[in-house]
């Protein structure tokens, strides 16, 4: 592979040239010139494949100078430099052509990596054009190319470099790079207990790859291709994903009687977001299929998938909706796990996702052991055995809440939570320091809004309100029984401005403290 470098200031033509020179094996010659004439003689005799030039030159400019060479069968892969910002400049050496566009002072490295870019996008352009040319079989060689190239996309996202733009063109797919796109992911529904044999998979995957193929004809630009799972995937820039996947679905119920179920992604526009696309799609497919009914779901329909990584193994937050008897909550937050045991374990896998379940029920009822300090009734093989007779998505969640439903009541039942005991020794013995709320929950190993909740549901007052009747009754002990002076009184149930104890000893007890001590 030859490379042609123009550049009028020669030290840093040689800086080029020496920065380029042994830079890799797949490169033979590196032609250096400072003129424009030069250029096109080393042009003419040799056909450099990657001319790197500036340009302004002597005689005419690099931009003329890539108008003229390109007006031909020669087409070169081109990289501009110039010292100028100039929009227009990028613009116009873009639409003759050029790879890139690099502004003076650049560094060695970003040259260098600019070289190697361009030298693996010829070799691959090479590779794809032997397949095209090999035999009468070439289009379906494409094809395999093009399914594992987007395939890859999907799980190991690139930069949408002079390499990619190469092999999208290559494939039909420049519109990828251009514009909006959404991925479906769609799977058949098992319908029968029994597991399918291998053959029985790859024909359900022809046919259904044969339906896709002809219906998405009518919605371009669209591309289907199989994933490692033998599930179909569609990577489309169309808007009408309804109209799309609605028809595919009805076309292979009455055509093929598959049932399938479908994922959709959110609507993406950068190109490297093609692997974030791909994953939504899959886990909005596998909630789709829990039910078995073959829905279709928008990923951004079903909040629980994007709440998964943070909430899925919230069993902190589980724990204080039950013994807070918060029943909307605790079946929301049992919906959000269950769709994230679904989505890591897949639906398919009955006895994986029953077992992800009960380990679930085991973890919130270690978290509510762990923050009420009070040991629960051991958890038996019953509760495994009655999740495994549950039929349906359905079944398994209504299951999960009547069993958190009668741990909630069971805990409520008893005359005080001993969480709150514990709170009330601490505040009856600590009454006349600075004490907080969170300086309690600290103590306790506990959320501070959490004991707040807990607090007054089992108080019926606040967290303030009883410490503030903690000191005004102490006060008036002290008042009663002591000669102690008000100031002093104040200090030792936890007031250091007498003002404000005043004021709050009048609002509890109707009198202010002097008053309270001279008595009726």
């Amino acid at each position: 592979m030859d490379i042609l470098i123009i550049e009028d200031e020669t030290d840093i033509l040689n800086g080029m040239q020496e920065s380029v020179s042994g830079l890799d094996k797949r490169i033979d010659r590196v032609f250096a010139v400072g003129t424009s004439e030069a250029a096109l003689e080393i042009i003419e005799e040799h056909h450099p494949d990657i001319i790197v030039t500036d340009i302004v030159l002597p005689q005419m400019t690099g931009l003329d100078l890539m108008e003229q060479i390109m007006d031909g069968s020669y087409h070169p892969k081109v990289i501009v430099i110039s010292g100028f910002s100039n929009f227009s400049y990028a613009q116009r050496s873009i639409k003759l052509g050029a790879v890139d566009y690099m502004l003076k002072p650049f560094a060695k490295q970003e040259f260098t990596d600019k070289i190697l870019s361009v030298i693996d996008s010829i070799y691959d352009e090479r590779e794809l054009n032997k397949v095209v040319k090999q035999d009468p079989n070439s289009l379906l060689g494409t094809k395999t190319l093009r399914d594992k190239y987007i395939l890859g996309l999907c799980t190991n996202p690139v930069p949408l470099n002079e390499n990619t733009m190469h092999r999208l063109k290559f494939f039909d797919m420049e519109w990828l790079a251009g514009g909006a796109y959404s991925i479906i992911a769609l799977d058949r529904v098992e319908t029968s207990k029994q597991p399918l044999t291998e053959n029985e998979i790859e024909l359900n995957t022809f046919a259904i790859g044969n339906v896709v193929e002809e219906i998405l004809l009518q919605f371009p630009p669209s591309l289907p291709f199989r994933n490692i799972h033998h599930q179909w995937v569609i990577i489309t820039a169309n808007h009408d994903l309804e109209g799309m996947t609605t028809a595919i679905s009805e076309a292979l119920l009455r055509y093929q009687y598959i049932k399938i179920c479908i994922g959709i992604s959110n609507r993406m526009n950068a190109f490297q977001a093609i692997a974030i696309a791909y994953e939504e799609a899959v886990q909005a497919m596998k909630l789709a299929r829990v039910d078995k009914q073959g829905h279709i779901l928008y990923y951004s329909d079903n909040p629980s998938i994007a709440d998964q990584k943070n909430r899925g193994n919230d069993y902190e937050q589980m724990a204080q909706y039950v013994y807070l008897k918060q029943a909307g909550q605790m079946e929301a937050e049992i919906g959000i796990a269950l769709d994230s045991l679904t989505v890591s374990v897949g639906s398919n896998n009955r006895q994986a996702l029953v077992q992800a379940c009960v380990d679930w029920i085991v973890n919130v009822h270690a978290a509510i052991t762990d923050q009420l300090k009070q040991k629960l009734e051991p958890i038996t093989i019953q509760l495994w055995v009655d999740l495994d007779q549950c039929d349906s998505y359905g079944e398994i969640k209504a299951y999960m809440v009547r069993h958190f439903a009668e741990l909630s009541l069971q805990l409520n039942s008893s005359p005080l939570n001993p969480i709150i005991e514990k709170a009330v020794e601490y505040m009856t013995t600590h009454y006349a320091t600075n004490l907080t709320l969170q300086g309690v929950a600290t103590e306790l190993a506990v959320h501070p809004v959490w004991l707040s909740q807990l607090f007054k549901r089992e108080t019926h007052v606040t967290f303030s309100h009883y410490l503030t009747d903690l000191r005004v009754e102490e006060a008036k002990r002290l008042l009663r029984e002591t000669h102690l002076k008000i100031y002093e009184i104040a200090e030792r149930v936890g007031y250091t401005d007498l003002q404000h104890f005043g004021q709050v000893f009048k609002k509890r007890s109707g009198t202010t403290p002097k008053e309270y001590r001279q008595g009726p």
